[in-house]
């Protein structure tokens, strides 16, 4: 399926920002957790709306988490 990854022409969506923007660009981690909160990405977000297939539950915490921690993405 799609969500599962396993359907050819499907690929992560990737969301970035630079970790070095965040507290000299006014809103930018504010922006980054609009983007990931359920009214954007969960399953009756805008997102799914347009395209997104949603994470689960447990994937959306995981991203909002990491987004608050700032991790660092390792590819």
């Amino acid at each position: 399926t799609i969500a599962s990854g396993d359907y050819p022409v499907s690929r992560p969506l990737y969301f970035y920002i630079k970790n070095a923007h965040v507290g000299k660009i006014p809103g930018i981690l504010e922006y980054a957790l609009a983007f990931a909160s359920k009214k954007a990405m969960g399953e009756d977000g805008y997102l799914p709306e347009r395209g997104l297939i949603p994470l689960s539950n447990k994937e959306l915490l995981q991203v909002q988490k990491n987004i608050k921690s700032l991790k660092v993405l390792k590819m």
